[in-house]
């Protein structure tokens, strides 16, 4: 539908050449130097001719002002006329609107706006987003109201602001009924149907009541009021001859789209009758129109021949005359820029050399430091492994014989001795372990999880029944605090997070006397199967003072505030669960006051586990089931066979020895054993190859390993060769058992 607005008295401004719009802007150039006449206009004179090109604009007679207007503009550009360059410009534009050349249309309005906006003239601005919206009224609606509403952005509050304004919202409301959107429709028109009234609209108010009427008319039908919508038509025609023929004929498309919903089939074929007859006068004139355009287009066309033409020939005799000298620059500057090249290359080729050489060099150095590194590695953990079993295997014999004695009623008068015996034992095997956890939880293997299902409530009574003798001894109330809503099963790396809470609850317990201490959980998150909890160690001791805090966290700082100088740190505790959280992807926080106490914190993600698995894993001991059961115990230690046969003498189970695997081996080819506990460092024949050749005849039986070596690699290590499982000696006697029933 034609639109309200063709702002041909705003102006336009000079649009500036990209390469998208260039060959428009070359064929009004072109058109201009053809025509140049030998004298300029004054700006009266403009302002005459100005006019008359307008009263060409309203008469339809296009190709008259695209023949006139070019030079036009050329002459108020160089008198520096502005407003009358901007009128010209907007005649073209539009023009070329009318001609149904929005191409070209285009081209004029949004150079002209880049230059509107270059000079912040707002009413220019504006004006080009409204021809633009003009420009696309029919073929895109969606882009005309862009171009539109861009308009509104402005908020321009000039003289011509209430036309201006009125016009936009108008052209937005006709737009929306054609989109068929009631309410943006509904929205526009609010905001013009009082400004009609206005005096500013004195001269266009009929114009105006008729077009505002019209789109009335196309919300009824939208609405479904078809009645309606033929009596507001009807009042719209009542101004027809203030409106153009595009009015009329969306009119009666209104009418008969009226009498056909009401089913008034009679005026329905009489409207149709004038419909008709107004569409064979449009079919006229757009015949009329096809050849003005298309004589529009040879005019053009053939301007622009004879000038490129022109500058061809002159072009040619320039070329002719500078050819030499061009290509004689042009071969020196080629081996110039060979010269340069194989300058630069020789150079690249040098340096490249000198780096490859470098890189040899740093290669070879680093491939032997790193031979060296792992040369180191290795020893180290040779080292450690050794240590490891040699220190573990007489500790082994201390605390289980401690451990012996402790339950025989015989012995009941020395039951104090013995825990203090015990004590100390565990504390030994306790600085043994912190050496090598300290060293494991730095290697790759250390960093592996093993991530198991486990009741947490359980796991923190275990932990604080470890320290029932310190803290006993110190005299310290121990509570546990487990939030409800944490679920009773969780999944994670048990071991790991266990090996944290003992060494901070070790830690409360040695530095307490005569206080408390809690450990506490509490549930900060919880989304589907993901938990974050919260963990806390806190105590009433002598906390840390701040002198020593900074430096807390380093291996072997040891703070010697122990209420016993025998139970003192290794220094290492605090190091290893900063290490263990690291993996786990936490840290560990401390807030301590000196003479007051000390709290340990940290928070930990974790999955919700289940129960069933926990069940299965761990299944309830029943020690009256081993009653009975025939055991070989392999072990080169006579010490170590000792502990291991008053452990199963006290569970009524019966025992064979073997000081080395090939006994082993011989005994097993003649007896049946219920189980087989088998060390694996011993002289003749190790517990790995004694595994190995008992698996050739017999895949049934059980074998424990009891060893006090650390395995990398258990599975490639040991249970490969057909070990069930592995107890690292010491161990505590439960342990034992529950492996035995496990494998049972």
């Amino acid at each position: 539908m034609t639109k309200v607005l063709y702002f041909v008295t705003f102006f336009l401004v000079l649009f500036k050449v990209s390469n998208s719009t260039a060959q428009y802007s070359d064929d009004l150039d072109a058109y201009a130097q053809v025509h140049e006449q030998t004298s300029n206009f004054n700006q009266k004179e403009l302002d005459s001719i100005t006019k008359i090109m307008l009263t060409y604009f309203n008469d339809g007679v296009y190709e008259k002002i695209l023949q006139e207007t070019p030079e036009l503009i050329r002459n108020a550009k160089e008198i520096d006329s502005y407003e009358t360059e901007l009128k010209l410009r907007n005649l073209l534009g539009n023009s070329f609107v009318r001609l149904d050349d929005l191409e070209r249309a285009d081209v004029f309005f949004s150079q002209a706006l880049e230059l509107a906006k270059k000079k912040n003239d707002t009413l220019g601005i504006v004006t080009m987003y409204v021809n633009l919206g003009n420009t696309y009224f029919t073929e895109d609606r969606v882009k005309a109201a862009a171009y539109f509403r861009k308009g509104l952005d402005y908020n321009y509050k000039g003289n011509k602001s209430v036309e201006l304004n009125f016009i936009i919202n108008h052209n937005l409301a006709e737009l929306y009924v054609g989109l068929e959107n009631v309410e943006l429709t509904k929205h526009f028109l609010s905001k013009i149907e009082d400004q009609i009234y206005l005096k500013e609209m004195d001269g266009r108010r009929k114009t105006f009541i008729a077009t505002t009427t019209y789109i009335k008319a196309g919300l009824a039908l939208l609405e479904n009021k078809p009645q309606e919508s033929i009596d507001l038509t009807l009042e719209s025609l009542k101004y027809q001859k203030y409106i153009d023929e595009n009015y009329k004929f969306g009119n009666y498309k209104h009418l008969m789209a009226g009498y056909e919903a009401i089913k008034d089939y009679k005026k329905l074929n009489e409207v149709h009758k004038v419909y008709d007859s107004l569409k064979d006068l449009r079919n006229e004139k757009e015949t009329v129109k096809q050849q003005q355009i298309a004589r529009v287009e040879l005019h053009l066309d053939n301007v622009v021949q004879d000038l490129r033409e022109s500058q061809l020939e002159n072009q040619l005799v320039t070329q002719k005359a500078s050819v030499g000298k061009m290509l004689l620059l042009f071969f020196i500057v080629v081996a110039a820029l060979l010269l340069l090249v194989a300058i630069l290359l020789l150079k690249a080729k040098n340096k490249r050399d000198r780096l490859v050489k470098g890189l040899i060099l740093k290669n070879k150095q680093y491939l032997e430091a790193k031979e060296k590194s792992e040369e180191l590695a290795n020893s180290n953990t040779r080292f450690l492994s050794t240590i490891s079993h040699e220190l573990r295997t007489p500790l082994y014999g201390i605390v289980g014989l401690t451990a012996t004695f402790l339950k025989d009623p015989r012995l009941a008068d020395f039951k104090n001795e013995f825990k203090s015996l015990k004590f100390s034992a565990d504390y030994l095997l306790a600085l043994v372990n912190d050496v090598l956890h300290i060293n494991k939880f730095s290697s790759k293997e250390g960093h592996r999880l093993t991530e198991v299902h486990f009741n947490l409530s359980i796991l923190l009574k275990n932990i604080i029944q470890t320290f029932t003798f310190l803290n006993e001894k110190h005299n310290n109330i121990v509570t546990k605090s487990l939030d409800p809503e944490v679920p009773v099963a969780l999944y994670g790396d048990k071991t790991k997070i266990s090996q944290v809470l003992m060494n901070l609850m070790s830690n409360a317990s040695k530095f307490t006397e005569d206080g408390f201490i809690s450990l506490t959980v509490i549930k900060k998150e919880h989304k589907g199967n993901n938990l974050k909890l919260y963990f806390e160690v806190k105590d009433s001791g002598k906390g840390i003072h701040p002198d020593h805090q900074k430096g807390i966290f380093e291996e072997f700082t040891q703070v010697k505030d122990s209420y016993d100088e025998d139970v003192a740190g290794t220094g290492l505790g605090l190091p290893i669960v900063n290490k263990i959280l690291s993996i786990l992807g936490s840290s560990l926080k401390m807030n301590s006051i000196y003479n007051k106490g000390t709290t340990f914190s940290f928070t930990l993600d974790i999955k919700e586990g289940c129960l069933e698995a926990i069940n299965k894993e761990a299944p309830s001991i029943d020690v009256k089931s081993l009653e009975g059961k025939k055991v070989l115990i392999v072990d080169d230690n006579k010490i170590n066979q000792l502990v291991t046969q008053k452990v199963l003498e006290q569970h009524d189970m019966m025992h064979r020895t073997a000081s080395n695997g090939k006994e082993a081996v011989d005994m097993v080819e003649k007896e049946s054993f219920d189980f087989i506990l088998m060390d694996i460092n011993m002289p003749v024949m190790n517990g790995i190859e004694a595994t190995r050749r008992i698996r050739e005849f017999d895949v049934e039986t059980p074998i424990i390993a009891l060893t006090a070596t650390n395995f990398v690699d258990p599975e490639k290590e040991v249970y490969r060769h057909g070990v069930n499982s592995i107890i690292v000696k010491p161990y505590d006697t439960e342990h034992l058992l529950q492996a035995l029933l496990r494998e049972m």
